[in-house]
This record gives C-alpha cells, sequence and structure tokens, in this order.
C-alpha cells in the first residue's frame, strides 16, 4: 500500500475517486520523528488519502491521520505519547502559475502541483510534522512540583502585580488648591 502511496497520479486518482488507507509504524516518518525521543514500533499512524473532482471539477485530495507521537514536554522534561489527528484538503492543480493563487490568504485551500509519479507518503509526513506542537508539554505534568503547576485557574489580574493609580495624586493636588 504505502509503495502505491509513493508513486500516486493525481489525476486519474482525483478523477476515479480513488481511496488509500492504512496504518505503518510511526519510525517511517523520519523527517517528523528526528529530534524527537526514540519510538516504539508498536506505535501506529493510521491514514487515508482520498481523491475527489467536486462538481466544479476542481479536483482535491482530502487527507486524515490519527496516531501518536512520543515527544519530550518541555516543562517537566518527561516524554510522553502526544495525539496527532489531522484533516486537510488540497486542490490540484495544473501549473506552477496555479499553485501562487491565494497564497497570501490563510483561509485558501493548500495547493499541490498535478503529477503522474506524486509522493503521496511525503505529503502525510509534512501533515505529521506540521500537527506536531512547537513547544510540546503535558496537560498536566505529573511529576512537577505544586507550586509550577498552572492549571489555568488564575485571571490576569491574579498574576500581575496590583499598581497605583497615576491620577489618585491629581486628585489630591486639586484638594489642596481648594
Amino acid at each position: 500500500m504505502l509503495s502505491k502511496l509513493s508513486s500516486l497520479d493525481t489525476l486519474a486518482f482525483t478523477s476515479q475517486a480513488e481511496k488509500l488507507s492504512g496504518q505503518c509504524s510511526v519510525t517511517l516518518f523520519e523527517r517528523a520523528i528526528a529530534g524527537h525521543p526514540s519510538q516504539d514500533d508498536d506505535q501506529l499512524i493510521n491514514w487515508q488519502l482520498q481523491g475527489e473532482t467536486d462538481a466544479a471539477g476542481h479536483r482535491l485530495l482530502h487527507l486524515h491521520l490519527d496516531g501518536a507521537v512520543r515527544l519530550v514536554c518541555q516543562r517537566c522534561l518527561e516524554t510522553f505519547l502526544y495525539p496527532v489527528q489531522a484533516e486537510n484538503s488540497f486542490l490540484v492543480v495544473d501549473n506552477e502559475s496555479e499553485l501562487a493563487i491565494g497564497e497570501d490568504d490563510p483561509d485558501a485551500i493548500e495547493r499541490v502541483l498535478a503529477s503522474s509519479r506524486f509522493d503521496g507518503f511525503e505529503l502525510l509526513e509534512d501533515e505529521l510534522i506540521l500537527s506536531l506542537p512547537y513547544v510540546p508539554r503535558h496537560e498536566q505534568c505529573p511529576n512537577l512540583p505544586e507550586a509550577l503547576q498552572d492549571d489555568g485557574t488564575q485571571s490576569a489580574q491574579e498574576v500581575a502585580p496590583k499598581r497605583k493609580n497615576p491620577f489618585k495624586v491629581l486628585k489630591q493636588l486639586k484638594k489642596d488648591q481648594d
């Protein structure tokens, strides 16, 4: 299945609304796990790639990833499994000039260039990389001292020290002039 994924004909895949899915060890995603703790072979990433041609004739690739990657918490420095769930759609375009259309619009659908030998595995790996946090950390670190725990219940006013009102002095000056 991975060999077919690594050399997709995007035009045929989208026009025939083909679907590929499977699961593979996270260790196969070498670029995504580089710099992270060693991963177990039994950590699986479920993936799905589906082609579609919509009513307007746009060719689309729909991608879905689900699994977990072992990361190091930057708060307590312990390893933990980070759950990954990613879904994205890509518009398949015919030429490079169409790739730049909507590049400045953050809501625009991402585009990929049509190819007879498109590497779908590389697309999956790119999406896995993008789904990992820049600063990984537990929701609640198990061994962090209580004083360092941030449960998110403190408001900004409680954290910031109280400042004196600078206009209070003006009020006092006004009283002195009367």
